[in-house]
């Protein structure tokens, strides 16, 4: 699957749907980016997929030419004989000695980095190993063989977040490589901890700019570009403009186009010491726009005033915000309709100790910041032992200090702590957006950066959207009502739709001393139980109720008709059932071929008549207008009389086609429709059942028309057809059976 990673793809925060008048983020309870431990790629879970070359599929798209040949896109090559990250891929296989890789390799333990250098603005100058001088790798080569192509593996990073607004003093400029200030050039905001940008360095007089990596497309954070600068013996700087490096990265127009197309592959954007600030941009029902400021520099149009990408926050306090309407704004700016406030992002501990233990409703209320497994930061966290967090049983406390004793206990608690509840870690920590006169808003987390789109966030945030509508409270009766409508009734009951929501939440249905399902959440099998075996669906008194029920779906009656009637080849040979032009002949429905992602009809249909006056719903009634049922019912005229051909003047349910495609017959290879409608033996396909009371291809037992009529209404209407039609049915078989046209008016 892949998603938009362009700045056409809105990367900005979501809000949740409502859950008992409550409201979250997409992305609460996920941990931060900049909180995971160093080197995360080399810790215990780390995940790296097989790749065919060095193009990376989960981060932000290179320019394709830099796979092609590999000359042309040095990237981190893993030493065979000292990498432990080389080891743990190649998986070598002690009887061969060759490397035995695998498509996905999830690191299963911690693994020491392997190598020091110093970044350069030639690639080619460095000498690798470098794995200790990078901050995240995109794809590592592994050269395991002197005779064979090199491998490639991308490191996948597992979910994290980054706060829309960071706090104060964690902010620098990124600007981009481009053509010209009308387009390229333009800067952004950026988290300095975060490894978003490329390295910029100037000389010691703040002059003569150089891009400067490990490997290209390398992205560092803020404080690994000083490192590396310093380390060149320059100093990052608040540069204008940077000449493109091919071997960094930063020629991402290179045979692609224009630099200044946005969507363009690449690294576009490099680190400035140009300080930076965040406003917000107020919309009058509350919602927000972050806004950009790089001193006089242009800013990116997706973070600049009016041009920005509104999304919903949660308010702080009663939920009041800063409108012109009401106060003028109060001490923010007036911007024609809208507000514009700085924003200063505060986080701070939620809790302090004083209070004793939080209970497990506070943390669950208060908490919305996830936070990495404190195991994985290499002995820096310990468990309280503390007999108060040993006698609660409901979370884990961790903490940078050690706590073994009650009168410590306030020692456990401060922004780096970490609660561990039912496997899931929670920091200690709330951030507050302030936008000055006392309005406040949760800093919403956001997966996917603004600065450095990816894949991999991409889906990360699509995963959680859709995971979020799955566990929302309404799925389970909304997913519930919707199957059984499909399956038994257009309208169950309260009690009905319950006890099959019961079922999917809980994963289990018993019935009869038998029990369904594994007791996971949206469990199908035990779903589908409830639904089948409910009174609601098996009680024959409600077959005398006009609301029970539901109406079938035209197509799903013409294959119920070519079922029950044995639609099939003379010969016995499989063939397939061609049936397509149905929607524009007028049945209605047609395989594939909905007309939106709505179906053919919808849920809430109520025809005119009884079943609106009684306020029930009949959606596959929707189908049912008189010129569909009047093609459906010329369809079924022609299954007898034609087979599955398209010869009723095109009312048939067969494809015209379909008479030129006929293998399985040894004369001419087509059928003609000008034949007698009785003696068609080029149709392959046509209705071959016969009355199993008859006894064989005729009626060689003499069985009674009222037998063989009961047969017909067992297959064709489950034994349902009232006595006045069967009357009619067993009157036009003796007219048939004694050779006189039904359709006769004499």
């Amino acid at each position: 699957m892949e998603l938009p990673t362009s700045e056409g793809r809105d990367v900005f925060p979501k809000t949740e749907l409502k859950v008992n008048e409550k409201r979250g983020y997409i992305g609460d309870n996920v941990p931060r980016c900049d909180a995971l431990p160093p080197k995360a790629w080399l810790k215990k879970g780390a995940t790296y997929h097989f790749r065919e070359d060095s193009q990376s599929l989960m981060g932000k798209k290179d320019p394709d030419w830099w796979a092609n040949p590999d000359d042309w896109t040095p990237r981190m090559v893993l030493d065979p004989n000292t990498s432990s990250l080389y080891a743990k891929l190649c998986n070598k296989d002690e009887v061969t000695n060759q490397c035995d890789f695998r498509s996905t390799v999830v690191l299963d333990e911690d693994i020491p980095c392997d190598g020091e250098c110093n970044a350069d603005r030639s690639r080619w100058r460095i000498s690798m190993p470098c794995e200790c001088s990078i901050d995240e790798p995109r794809t590592v080569r592994i050269d395991h063989s002197p005779n064979l192509a090199p491998v490639w593996y991308e490191y996948v990073r597992q979910p994290c977040i980054q706060l829309a607004f960071p706090e104060d003093g964690h902010m620098k400029t990124v600007r981009e490589i481009g053509e010209n200030t009308d387009y390229g050039n333009k800067a952004m905001c950026a988290d300095t901890r975060l490894p978003v940008a490329g390295t910029a360095c100037c000389d010691k007089n703040g002059q003569n700019p150089i891009h400067i990596c490990v490997f290209k497309g390398d992205r560092v954070s803020y404080s690994t570009s000083e490192e590396r600068c310093a380390a060149y013996g320059g100093t990052t700087c608040a540069w204008s403009t940077v000449p493109i490096n091919g071997g960094c990265g930063t020629d991402t127009a290179y045979n692609q186009g224009s630099y200044s197309e946005d969507s363009s592959p690449g690294l576009r954007f490099l680190w400035s010491s140009q300080p930076c600030s965040m406003s917000v941009q107020i919309s009058p029902d509350g919602n927000v726009a972050i806004i950009h400021k790089a001193g006089t520099i242009n800013v990116k149009e997706r973070v600049a005033i009016d041009t920005g990408t509104y999304f919903g926050v949660l308010w702080g306090g009663d939920g009041s915000y800063p409108t012109v309407s009401s106060s003028n704004c109060g001490s923010c700016e007036v911007h024609e309709s809208t507000c514009v406030c700085p924003a200063i992002a505060v986080t701070s501990a939620v809790f302090d100790g004083s209070q004793g233990m939080p209970t497990m409703n506070e943390l669950v209320s208060q908490l919305h910041i996830g936070a990495p497994d404190p195991n994985s930061f290499d002995g820096t966290y310990s468990l309280c032992t503390a007999p108060m967090c040993l006698n609660n049983a409901d979370y884990n406390v961790f903490s940078t200090t050690a706590v073994s004793n009650d009168a410590s206990i306030a020692d456990a608690f401060d922004d780096q702590t970490i609660f561990e509840v039912n496997g899931l870690f929670l920091s200690n920590t709330a951030s507050i957006v302030d936008i000055g006169d006392g309005y406040t808003f949760r800093n919403p987390p956001m997966y996917n950066s603004p600065i450095d789109q990816t894949q991999r966030d991409a889906l990360y945030e699509t995963d959680a959207i859709l995971q979020h509508y799955v566990d929302h409270p309404n799925t389970a009766p909304f997913i519930s009502t919707k199957l059984i409508q499909h399956l038994v009734t257009s309208n169950p009951s309260p009690r009905y739709v319950k006890v099959v929501a019961d079922a999917f939440r809980t994963g289990t249905y018993t019935s009869g001393g038998y029990t369904f399902g594994k007791g996971n959440y949206g469990d199908m099998e035990a779903c589908v139980a409830a639904i089948l075996l409910d009174r609601e669906a098996r009680s024959s008194t409600l077959d005398d109720d006009a609301i029970s029920g539901r109406a079938r779906e035209p197509l799903l009656k013409v294959m119920h008709m070519m079922r029950s009637m044995e639609l099939s080849t003379e010969s016995g040979a499989k063939r397939e059932v061609d049936m397509i032009y149905l929607t524009s002949r007028g049945l209605g429905q047609e395989s594939f071929n909905a007309p939106s992602v709505f179906s053919f009809f919808l849920s809430e249909y109520q025809p005119v008549g009884p079943a609106l006056n009684k306020g029930v719903v009949a959606p596959e009634t929707q189908l049912f207008d008189a010129p569909k049922l009047i093609s459906f019912m010329n369809g079924l005229f022609s299954l007898p009389a034609f087979g599955l051909t398209d010869c009723q003047w095109w009312q048939g349910f067969g494809s015209d086609r379909a008479r030129y495609w006929i293998t399985d017959y040894p004369d001419g290879g087509y059928f003609d429709c000008g034949s007698a409608e009785t003696e068609q033996p080029g149709v392959p396909l046509r209705l071959r059942w016969k009355p199993p009371s008859w006894g064989g291809e005729t009626n060689v037992n003499n069985a009674p028309p009222s037998q063989i009529i009961d047969e017909v209404d067992l297959l064709l209407t489950g034994g349902r057809l009232h006595p006045s039609n069967k009357a009619i049915m067993e009157q036009v078989y003796n007219s048939a059976n004694s050779g006189i046209n039904p359709d006769s008016k004499s």
